[in-house]
This record gives C-alpha cells, structure tokens and sequence, in this order.
C-alpha cells in the first residue's frame, strides 16, 4: 500500500499535553518501570522501517463534532464528541469500487492522550487523516477528563465511541468486523484496557465499569481486530502504596484502593483471545518508561496473544508520538491486520 502522508499536521498542542502529564504523572509512572518478573524480555525491534506496502492514497473528508455519547444538554463540555474521517476514492478504479454497494470500511477508533487530565481529539488529526488516506476510516474522540471524571469514566467513553461505531456502521459504511484500535499515552491505555477486557468475565469487567451488567450496549461492541499503541502507561500496581499522585484518575492511593489499581492495569487482563497488539515506546521517554511497553508486551507473548513492540532510540514521549516511523508502523499494522 503506497501511503500518502498528510501534510496538515496540527500538532504543537501536544508540547503542553505532554508537560501535563508530565507535571502530574512522571515521578509516578517512574516506579511502574519496575520489572516484576525480572525476566527476559523478547526481542525488539528498534531500527527498521517497516516496507509500505501497495495501493494508492484515498482523499480524506473529515466529519467534525459529531455526538456519540450524552446529550446536548449535559455538562459535558466537548466530552462525548468525536471527529469522522472517511476515506474518498480519487482514481477512477477507486471510484468505481467506493460507489459498489456492499463497499465497507475498515474504521479505526483514536484516542488521545494527555494523562487522562487533558488533550483533545484533534491532537490526533494527523494519524485519523493518514489512516484516512491510506483506507480506513478513523474515528477520533474526546472523553471525560480527571479528575472530574475519574475512573472507570473514560474506559466507558471508550466504550461508548465503539457502540456508536456499531449504530452507525450503516451510514459511513463501516465494517464492523474489522475495528481497530490506536491511541497514545493516556489514551493507548485506555484502548489497551478495553480491548483486553473484552474476552474477561464480569467479575473482572465490572470494576471497570458503570454499566450494568444487563445494559444492551455490551451486545453492541465489536470485535476488535486490532490494537495500536503508543507510550502506554500500563501497570499500575507497582506504584508506592501510599502516593496519591494518581488520586485525580483513580480515586485515592493504592493502598487505599488496591483493587481500583488492578482494575485499572491492562497488564492484568493478557489472555489468549486477545487481538493483535503493536506497542511503539520511545527508549529516551521518561514520562512513561518503556518498561510498561516491555512488560506489557511479555504478557501478551505469554498469553500467546500476537503482539510486536517497536522502539524510537533516543525518543522521548512527545518526539515519539511525533516520529514518522511510529506512523508508518501504524499504517503497515492495520494493514496488515484489518485488510487481509
């Protein structure tokens, strides 16, 4: 697929998402370094450029603010508002086989980052109109931000764009057998978290949760065939258990809440259903140390999920959300698992 990469890139906001998170999260995340097992990790790959594989760029037309939880009314702010990004065929061939009537598209859903506490969905234009571009559709959203909100409020907003996928599948021309995920920081997390959830039994699904168990929203998720992430936060039990520094996401300490903090962990929920995972980290991030993508990765490959972790040498958090090859292995990742 020859990709076409997007030229409007409206990107300097994340300077200041990031020296949020950093404020608030990077003594703390620090400690999630830790390596519990102290064991081996698999091989990384940490150079190469991914090849780009073969099709001609799409246009991009982009759908903004549209609504896709709460009401009108609620205070919400922009909170349960998303941007659609479709695909337009350009060449003729193209054309022809985007007017075919049973023609559906793979969509994506990002989620931005900002430690759970800020950003917004267009921090993530870049990557939705380059996916776009390149053939599938993207969804970005916005979500309830801490501590306002606090957890599992924005695991749920997740949720919620997904359903909304579903109910609206018919007038984008989506295919809902072929949903994936891509978010970065906060919000490579929380997609990490629903995806490896979504095989788990109630009794873990419900700390993470206010749903019922009953709501018929659960009959309307999709499979997700696919999850991209980037500088993932991704164990929270290793935290200090008296450090109240995540008390705006969760809720207290963890000592206070030791079970709100395994819930809230993505590493504890690797199972072999799990779909196909891409980890990008950064070596230089020391706002979330790549230990979270390391560990998280072993657990996957432990669970025989399929799952690969890519790393940007000397880059830190924002340049690697920033670098062209954490794009390019996005691309090629969902290409490879969405189209086949």
């Amino acid at each position: 697929m020859r990709r076409q990469r997007i030229k409007k890139r409206p990107i300097c906001v994340l300077v200041g998402t990031c020296t949020v998170f950093a404020g608030i999260c990077s003594s703390e995340i620090a400690a999630i370094a830790v390596d519990p097992a102290g064991g081996p990790t698999p091989p990384v790959a940490a150079d190469s450029a991914p090849e780009r594989p073969k099709a001609t760029a799409f246009g991009v037309k982009k759908v903004a603010d549209l609504r896709f939880c709460g009401t009108d009314d609620d205070d919400l702010g922009s909170a349960g508002r998303c941007d659609v990004y479709l695909p337009q065929p350009k060449t003729p061939s193209q054309q022809a086989s985007g007017a075919a009537p049973d023609r559906r598209w793979p969509v994506v859903l990002v989620v931005h980052g900002g430690g759970w506490a800020t950003g917004d969905k267009w921090t993530m234009e870049r990557h939705a109109r380059d996916l776009a571009g390149n053939g599938f559709a993207a969804v970005a959203i916005n979500y309830r931000h801490a501590p306002n909100s606090k957890f599992p409020d924005q695991v749920d907003d997740v949720r919620s764009a997904l359903v909304w996928i579903t109910e609206n599948a018919p007038t984008y021309h989506w295919d809902t057998e072929r949903v994936g995920l891509y978010g970065y920081s906060a919000g490579g997390h929380l997609v990490s978290l629903v995806a490896t959830l979504a095989d788990e039994p109630w009794q873990s699904v419900r700390q993470t949760t206010s749903w019922p168990q009953q709501d018929e929203r659960w009959n309307k998720l999709p499979s997700i065939g696919a999850v991209c992430i980037g500088g993932p936060p991704t164990d929270f039990r290793q935290l200090p258990p008296d450090n109240t520094s995540l008390a705006f996401f969760l809720g207290g300490s963890r000592r206070e809440l030791p079970n709100v903090y395994t819930a809230a962990s993505p590493i504890c929920f690797t199972s072999p259903k799990d779909p196909p995972f891409q980890i990008i980290h950064g070596e230089a991030d020391w706002i979330v140390p790549i230990n979270n993508a390391k560990n998280f990765h072993q657990a996957l490959v432990d669970a025989d999920v399929e799952s690969s972790l890519h790393t940007l040498p000397g880059n830190g958090h924002l340049f690697a959300f920033l670098s062209p090859k954490l794009t390019d292995w996005m691309l090629k990742f969902f290409d490879e698992q969405l189209t086949k």
